[in-house]
């Protein structure tokens, strides 16, 4: 049987499924609620949406859960496969999307089905599932490097990732990134926003959602104001005389992963993600 080792980043925790039902092979969702339930998260969502496209008597199973709701292991038989998919947390205190990897064992017995699944399951999702939060603490958890993951999902659809692909940054992307001018652009408050400059000298339009503080410095939360996807960033203010304020990147990765969790409760307590 040809198999492959992956490992993804999921961006949602939703859906949740319910432990108990799933136990028996059940897949009953919830779109709320803590006790019983599971992250399946959005690429669980997919996986299982693109085993189901493939066999009409797909079948998953509940192998392991644990307390956190991250932590947790379901196995699929579908078509002649046989994959596990097994969520678990590799940083930060908090309980959000970014905090967790799944690990994807896939197997058949035919390695152009292999492939085929896999390319298929890609173009699912708008951000690269092998894009992940933070290298560095991936590979301390799962023992591969970016090299190693970016060439198992390669390998495993017979395909090379191009440099574009491997280089988009999910939630963490770049401030600078250019966005698609015919997005429709949110209606908001002149107060709330600040405009920088990308590379291309095309203005980029950002929400203020309020500000952390760490050790005197303060830390503004911002979103794209041209745009309704859930990507945030964190930048560094510096209060100058006048009330003007001046904004940088932040630097130390790990006070970023730290001020992006805290972020991430804010915004959603706030109903913004």
């Amino acid at each position: 049987m040809q198999s492959v080792t992956l490992i993804a980043q999921p961006r949602s925790k939703y859906p949740f499924l319910k432990t108990g039902p799933l136990k028996t092979g059940k897949y009953v969702s919830k779109t709320s609620g803590t006790f019983g339930l599971l992250w399946f998260t959005d690429f669980g969502e997919k996986f299982w949406e693109a085993c189901t496209t493939v066999d009409d008597n797909a079948k998953l199973r509940l192998r392991t859960s644990g307390f956190d709701e991250m932590n947790w292991s379901v196995s699929f038989r579908f078509a002649g496969y046989k994959a596990r998919l097994s969520a678990m947390k590799y940083k930060g205190l908090f309980g959000t999307p970014s905090n967790s990897l799944i690990e994807i064992k896939l197997g058949s017995d035919n390695p152009n089905d292999l492939k085929m699944f896999l390319q298929a399951l890609a173009t699912k999702f708008e951000t690269p599932p092998w894009i992940l939060n933070n290298w560095k603490k991936a590979e301390a958890k799962t023992g591969m490097n970016k090299k190693e993951i970016l060439d198992a999902w390669s390998n495993g659809m017979g395909r090379k990732i191009t440099k574009e692909e491997s280089e988009v940054k999910g939630w963490m992307s770049s401030l600078f990134n250019s966005k698609a001018k015919e997005e429709p652009k949110p209606i908001i408050d002149d107060e709330d926003l600040e405009i920088f400059e990308n590379e291309e000298g095309e203005e980029v339009r950002m929400k203020v959602h309020g500000a952390l503080e760490v050790e005197g410095i303060e830390y503004a939360i911002m979103s794209y104001a041209d745009s309704f996807n859930p990507e945030f960033e964190i930048m560094k203010m510096e209060r100058k005389k006048g009330g003007d304020v001046s904004y940088s990147n932040v630097e130390d990765e790990d006070l970023y992963d730290d001020l992006s969790n805290a972020a991430a409760k804010h915004l959603e307590a706030m109903g913004v993600i």
